[in-house]
């Protein structure tokens, strides 16, 4: 028996049409982020400042202090070559080639062993001299002349060979400037004991009497 197959008409799904997106309508009274970076940046300025205004000046005093390291060693040196030369002589002197002094090229602070006789240049023989001058020739602005006269009188007085060799004693002074003002750092040391502003102050410990980093 044959049978007779109908041709089937298939009908497709229709595809729904893709819709078009909606254009995005900003939000009114909406704020942007650029205009929040704006707002954080322009609060964030003053606290710059502020901190600013903090570390700088501490900077500053802490670069200061750092170069009065250079005097405190120097003078402890200076009282080792008169501990060591009074120990052979059996007196001090304010002759820094004599006793063996140098602090070298490069030093901020001028170092006078006496208020008599001449002050060498750094780097050069010392012979003959009675301490050095700062090196300007390192450092421009450094004015010898001015650190002599910014150094008080009653710190002059008391320096140099005090008494008679061997009940004698000798102080020496270190004088510079740590900030370029007007104020000059002002250091001695001695060997002997002193008591100064009430303050005892052993043999071979440098003393500031003017302290730059607070002036």
């Amino acid at each position: 028996m044959a049978v007779a197959y109908g041709a089937a008409t298939m009908t497709p799904n229709p595809m729904p049409p893709n819709p078009m997106p909606a254009p995005v309508t900003p939000k009114k009274g909406g704020v942007s982020a650029v205009v929040i970076v704006a707002v954080l940046v322009a609060l964030a300025c003053p606290c710059v400042g502020i901190l600013a205004a903090i570390a700088i000046p501490n900077f500053i005093k802490f670069q200061a202090k750092s170069k009065q390291s250079e005097a405190r060693a120097n003078l402890k040196s200076a009282f080792t070559s008169e501990t060591m030369h009074f120990a052979g002589a059996n007196a001090y002197s304010t002759d820094v080639g004599e006793v063996g002094f140098s602090p070298g090229p490069g030093n901020r602070y001028l170092y006078s062993f006496s208020t008599d006789g001449e002050l060498q240049k750094p780097g050069e023989a010392g012979k003959g001299k009675t301490g050095f001058l700062a090196d300007a020739a390192r450092f421009p602005t450094i004015d010898n002349e001015a650190l002599e006269k910014g150094v008080p009188q009653d710190v002059w007085d008391n320096s140099g060979l005090q008494g008679t060799c061997p009940d004698c004693s000798v102080t020496v002074v270190a004088a510079g400037n740590v900030d370029n003002d007007d104020t000059v750092d002002v250091w001695t040391i001695s060997t002997k004991d002193r008591v100064i502003n009430g303050v005892t102050v052993p043999a071979g410990q440098p003393y500031n009497h003017v302290d730059d980093t607070r002036e």
